[in-house]
C-alpha cells in the first residue's frame, strides 16, 4: 500500500511542482496513523526559495484533500532535499557542477567511494552511457556512469 500510496502522492504533486518550473526530488510518509507526516522535496535548477515551499505547501495540501489519498490526518512538509540527503536525478548533478561531491558507485563489481569536484555530466546517446566526471585535488578525471551511483552527496564548502 505505501509505495502505491506515495506514487499517487507524486503523481498529483508534480504538476504543482512543475508549474513553477521546478521538478519534484521525493515524496515519502513517515509516522503512523493519526500522526502521519507527508515529505515532498522539490527543487528548481536555480534552487527552490521558501517562498515557493511555502505557495507548494498551500497547493499541494489542496491537492491531497480533495483526492483524499491520505486516509486520516497528516502533517505536509514541503521543502527542499537538503545536503543531508544524497542527489537522485540526473538534473540534480547538473545544478551541483563545480561543487564537491562524494560518490559511492557500484564499479566492476565492486564498491567505489570517489571524491571530487563534479566538474561535468554527460548525458549518453546512441548507445553511449550517461556519466559524471568528477575531478580530484590532483586533477585527475574520472569518469562515473550514473546508473552505478549508489548515493551521491554534495560536500559543504565553509569558509574561514
Amino acid at each position: 500500500m505505501q509505495p502505491e500510496l506515495i506514487q499517487n502522492i507524486e503523481r498529483v504533486v508534480s504538476p504543482l511542482v512543475e508549474a513553477i518550473g521546478g521538478f519534484l526530488v521525493k515524496a515519502g510518509i513517515r509516522g503512523e496513523r493519526g500522526s502521519k507526516i507527508v515529505e515532498i522535496y522539490a527543487d528548481t535548477d536555480s534552487g527552490i526559495t521558501i517562498d515557493q515551499c511555502a505557495e507548494l505547501s498551500r497547493q499541494i495540501s489542496v491537492v491531497l484533500d480533495k483526492e483524499d489519498l491520505i486516509a486520516g490526518g497528516y502533517r505536509l512538509e514541503v521543502s527542499s532535499p537538503g545536503l543531508e540527503h544524497p542527489l537522485k536525478l540526473l538534473r540534480q548533478y547538473k545544478k551541483n557542477k563545480g561543487r564537491q561531491l562524494k560518490v559511492t558507485a557500484n564499479i566492476g563489481g565492486s564498491t567505489s567511494v570517489v571524491t571530487g569536484m563534479l566538474e561535468d555530466v554527460v548525458e549518453g546517446s546512441a548507445g553511449q552511457e550517461t556519466k559524471i566526471i568528477l575531478k580530484s585535488e590532483n586533477g585527475t578525471l574520472t569518469p562515473v556512469p550514473f546508473d552505478a551511483v549508489r548515493e551521491a552527496f554534495v560536500i559543504p564548502k565553509f569558509s574561514r
